[in-house]
């Protein structure tokens, strides 16, 4: 009998040379507000389609692929977590500065100038419960990218105020035993919304004390990556690539609407601007989020504890200049995405 409490997570904030090859250096450990493990899912398939048995009924089984799902690490947004999502989700990393103030610029690859073509940098992750002698599971998952994330920001106080979720996939190579002894527990520099200026379409919504949530999210909409010579598991294919697709980016807020409020004005003139998040744990720990080129497809009027407020959908659109959207975090971990 285990106790969940026992599962010990940790993945290289270092990117891995290549999809096969894990990076076991440069990696750290770290809690995860969800629960549960990320479970293997081999899939055997069968012959019930095939005529000539005399039936309808399955008579044998054959391994077919691994189809581990997408799992997610849900985490107080600090510093350090932003920097390695932000870089991993995006492709396109700049390092700039050293410890303790590490400057990461990040900005989504574009196919033509990307030296892997549509391919995002790959990291390994480990899950372990009780390795060792006693080892319930040691997992060791190498190729996995990361495919969406969620950048959550609210009105409630304490650290729930500002997460950052994440889903990460892997091609279903793995080793058990890793051989991996996990490293001490990370000590990251959390950043409550409190501490935030939040700038949409020329509006400051903190200044104005207006703001009440807004989330951020993007999706790389992986392909799949199942091809002949992708790879193989204990007789199970596994996958050998992971290439964006038609990558999806959202934002949506949520403010106070008052007499001057300019949201349902600006989206019947289809106005754009720069939507910029900042959010600040210290001078060598901070987030700053920017879409480029934001307009308003939906305005929708509601109430929140009485109060009327405007749901607010942003488009984001691609500037010719800037591109689509930037974020630069500084934190005091070195080497991540390199």
């Amino acid at each position: 009998m285990a106790n969940i409490n026992e599962l010990l997570t940790g993945w290289s904030y270092g990117k891995q040379t290549n999809i096969s090859t894990p990076n076991t250096s440069a990696i750290w450990r770290q809690t995860n507000l969800n629960r549960r493990p990320w479970p293997q899912n081999p899939i055997a398939e069968d012959d019930a389609a095939e005529i000539g048995k005399g039936h309808e009924f399955a008579t044998q089984l054959f391994k077919s692929h691994y189809a581990d799902p997408e799992y997610e690490l849900q985490k107080y947004l600090s510093s350090e977590i932003a920097a390695w999502a932000f870089a991993f989700a995006f492709g396109n990393v700049v390092k700039s500065g050293s410890p303790p103030g590490v400057t990461y610029t990040c900005v989504p690859i574009l196919g033509a100038t990307n030296p892997t073509a549509l391919e995002l940098p790959y990291f390994t992750f480990f899950q372990q419960l009780r390795p060792g002698s006693s080892e319930i599971f040691d997992l060791l998952r190498q190729g996995c990218a990361v495919k969406s994330l969620k950048l959550a920001l609210n009105s409630s106080p304490g650290r729930q105020s500002a997460t950052l979720s994440v889903g990460i996939v892997t091609t279903g190579q793995y080793t058990d035993p890793s051989g991996v002894t996990l490293p001490a527990q990370a000590t990251l520099h959390e950043m409550q919304s409190g501490g935030s200026t939040i700038v949409i379409n020329g509006v400051d919504y903190v200044a104005s004390k207006n703001f009440l949530t807004a989330e951020f999210t993007w999706d790389n909409q992986f392909r799949t990556g199942f091809f002949p010579g992708s790879g193989a598991q204990d007789g199970f294919q596994t996958q050998g690539r992971f290439e964006i697709g038609d990558r999806v980016c959202g934002f949506n807020f949520v403010a106070r609407f008052q007499n001057g409020s300019t949201e349902l004005t600006k989206l019947r003139a289809l106005t754009t601007g720069t939507a910029v998040i900042t959010t600040t744990f210290d001078s060598n720990n901070n987030l700053n989020l920017t879409m480029q080129k934001m307009a308003f497809a939906v305005a929708e009027l509601g109430e929140s504890g009485g109060i009327v407020t405007i749901q607010v959908t942003g488009s984001q659109l691609f500037d010719s200049t800037n591109g689509l959207v930037t974020a630069v975090i500084k934190c005091s971990q070195d080497g991540i995405a390199q």
